[in-house]
C-alpha cells in the first residue's frame, strides 16, 4: 500500500474522499471519458483505506452509502428535492461521525457532493431531454 496514503489525516482524507466521489459522479454523468472515472475510483479506495486505519463507526459508512445511493438515484429516476436533501443530511451525519474529522469539513463536503451531483444530474437530465431521449 502507499505510505503517504495510509498516514493521512482524517480531514485530508475525506477532501481526498469528496474529490474522488465527485469525479465519479462527473464520469456517471458524462460517459466516455475514461480518465475521470479511473482516478476518481483510485482516489476514493485509497482514501477510505487511510479512513478504515481511524476504525470509524459502521454506522458512518451506512449513512454514507445510503446518501450515496440516494444522489445516484438522480440519475435513473426524477427525484424530489426533500429525498435529495435527505440523501445529502445523510452524508454530511456520516462524514461528522468518521473519527478526527471536523465539522465544518464534514458540512462543506456533504453540500459539496449533494450539490455537485444534483447539478450534474439536473444538467444531463435535460441534455437527455432535448434530445429526446427521456
Amino acid at each position: 500500500m502507499f505510505p503517504l496514503f495510509s498516514t493521512l489525516s482524517p480531514n485530508a482524507a475525506v477532501l481526498i474522499l469528496t474529490a474522488g466521489l465527485a469525479l465519479i459522479a462527473l464520469e456517471l454523468n458524462r460517459p466516455g471519458s475514461i480518465l475521470p472515472g479511473a482516478i476518481g475510483l483510485l482516489l476514493a479506495l485509497l482514501s477510505c483505506a487511510a479512513l478504515l486505519r481511524q476504525r470509524p463507526q459502521p454506522l458512518s459508512f451506512a449513512l454514507l452509502f445510503a446518501g450515496g445511493t440516494i444522489l445516484l438515484l438522480q440519475l435513473r429516476c426524477n427525484v424530489r428535492l426533500w429525498l435529495v436533501c435527505l440523501g445529502t443530511a445523510a452524508g454530511i451525519v456520516g462524514f461528522a461521525l468518521l473519527p478526527g474529522v471536523a465539522r465544518l469539513l464534514a458540512i462543506s463536503c456533504g453540500l459539496i457532493l449533494g450539490a455537485g451531483t444534483t447539478l450534474l444530474t439536473r444538467i444531463a437530465r435535460r441534455a437527455r431531454q432535448n434530445k429526446g431521449l427521456d
